[in-house]
């Protein structure tokens, strides 16, 4: 018998409680889903709950005096039922019904309700940042301001960062847990995407001229004057891809400058296949003239016509793979003639 008094999702538990709780989560899923669920996996799963005294059935204890063949059977056949979701996503659904927490209706899951709170966090920054003074459209210049008015509109690119950062988390662990498809394991990742967006969003806001931006989006009359730092803070918490491309091309950049100009690199690059096709061409012919000599062994040897023709097939073949056979066959027809 199995006893566990912590319903954590996360801890590691004896396979037969684990079979036995994802088997009875995916039961309870299935038929609140108005799946079809055999009789027999439903009556392995019964027959597996230790049933108090007044016969109600106790879920956090499992006999252990049966074949777990049987429950591992129930169980395959339960989590193909449920496809696509997954049974740990199921039991972790299971088990989050029972929580008791007053923020429950931030979301089923834990990591939907810190997310969040995180995003709520950084909405009311922003707006409470982007009501003070320090912060206007022509401010966020690190190498023109300081103090005080420094922090605050960095302050207000991080809240910037982390709306973007935050809703990109919560949009994709929303659309997993939709699709009963959310791994419990990959917990930590939301959490370093959400810093590496914090990251990336202020790299961007105080990196980027909003003059040259500006600039080069003329035509774009949407954006309002001031609102381009912002909003490269949002795009950048939404994707820290965007980012890490950014300072690429820059690294590449800068690497030029050291290391040559694109035009010497592509004539360098061209350069070296010239000399490399030469090469080639050079060992092609050496190839031929070694197969002619051969051939010409062969024929002062006195071999009869059908060695010399072998011998001649072999060496288009070596000078033609492609045209060897149809050559072949010309040559023969010629003969007949």
């Amino acid at each position: 018998m199995e006893d566990s008094q912590s319903p954590d999702p996360y801890k590691q538990t004896n396979l037969r409680y684990q079979l036995y709780r994802e088997a009875r989560a995916m039961a309870e899923y299935a038929l609140a889903n108005g799946k079809t669920v055999p009789e027999p996996v439903v009556r392995t799963i019964d027959e597996f709950t230790i049933q108090d005294n007044a016969g109600l059935s106790n879920c956090i204890n499992v006999r252990s005096d049966l074949d777990i063949g049987r429950l591992l059977a129930a169980h395959s056949a339960l989590t193909k039922i449920v496809e696509p979701a997954k049974p740990n996503t199921i039991l972790l659904l299971d088990i989050e019904q029972g929580v008791t927490s007053f923020m429950k209706f931030l979301g089923p899951v834990s990591l939907i309700r810190q997310m969040m709170i995180a995003a709520i966090l950084s909405l009311v920054l922003f707006i409470g940042l982007s009501l003070t003074e320090e912060v206007s459209h022509d401010s966020g210049n690190i190498m023109s301001q300081d103090g005080i008015e420094l922090l605050l509109n960095l302050m207000f690119y991080l809240a910037a960062a982390g709306l973007g950062a935050s809703f990109a988390a919560l949009y994709k662990a929303n659309t997993f847990i939709a699709n009963g498809t959310f791994d419990p394991t990959y917990h930590a990742s939301y959490w370093i995407r959400f810093f590496l967006g914090l990251i990336a969003g202020l790299i961007l806001a105080i990196m980027v001229s909003e003059e040259y931006f500006s600039k080069h989006l003329s035509e774009a009359s949407f954006l309002e004057k001031g609102i381009v730092r912002p909003l490269l803070a949002m795009l950048g918490g939404f994707s820290a891809d965007l980012t890490h491309t950014v300072l690429s091309r820059l690294v590449e950049t800068i690497r030029s400058l050291f290391t040559g100009s694109p035009k010497d690199k592509i004539a360098d690059e061209k350069k070296a296949l010239q000399v490399d096709f030469v090469s080639q061409q050079n060992q092609q012919q050496m190839n031929m003239a070694s197969n002619l000599i051969n051939l010409q062994q062969v024929i002062n040897s006195g071999a009869t016509p059908e060695e010399i023709n072998q011998k001649i097939d072999q060496i288009l073949k070596d000078a033609l793979p492609n045209s060897g056979t149809q050559l072949k066959f010309k040559i023969g027809k010629e003969n007949d003639d």
